[in-house]
């Protein structure tokens, strides 16, 4: 009789994020993870004490997950005001969804974005010669700009060609940054 296969805890995390990917929040449970891994809902069970403490262990490796995306290879920059993070909402509507559109996922997701903000606005501090409270306000500005074109593609609103949403980010960027112009 052949040994019966270990489920471990990462096994069900990484099972949870590709429901999540594929069917949203609502697709993550104890009977879908046991169907997904093929095994009984005991090993789920046993790794967590139940579905709030796994959506937070899955919250962390979907910002995990955002992060690599957004900073992988690919990417025009490990922003979250750019060109990457839109192509993140096209291409995983339902994650995009899950981090950025429920209520109060900024205050849960803001501190593993932390070092990706900070990046942003030192940037913005460098390039345009400006203090840390400026550039913050900037990166504000510009993330709720793309955030908007982000949320329309994530929801179905709209579908846009990926070179006019490069042109209306550019655009913003300059009337944003005006004022810090020499």
């Amino acid at each position: 009789m052949p040994a019966k296969k270990q489920i471990t805890k990462e096994m069900i995390l990484s099972a949870s994020l590709e429901l999540l990917r594929k069917g949203g929040i609502e697709a993550v449970n104890i009977k879908a993870l046991a169907r997904e891994l093929n095994c009984s809902t005991q090993p789920v069970y046993l790794s967590f004490p139940g579905m709030n403490e796994l959506r937070s262990e899955l919250t962390a490796k979907a910002v995990e997950f955002f992060t690599r995306e957004i900073d992988g290879p690919d990417s025009s920059g490990s922003d979250l005001f750019g060109m990457s993070y839109i192509h993140f909402a096209m291409t995983e509507k339902e994650l995009f969804r899950y981090l950025f559109m429920r209520p109060n996922a900024l205050s849960e997701i803001k501190e593993a974005l932390a070092p990706m903000m900070e990046r942003s606005i030192s940037g913005l501090m460098a390039e345009y010669k400006i203090s840390h409270a400026e550039a913050d306000h900037l990166h504000d500005q510009l993330w709720m700009h793309a955030h908007g074109i982000a949320s329309m593609i994530a929801t179905d609103f709209c579908v846009w060609d990926p070179r006019k949403i490069e042109g209306m980010l550019k655009e913003c960027r300059i009337c944003f940054t005006k004022k810090y112009e020499a």
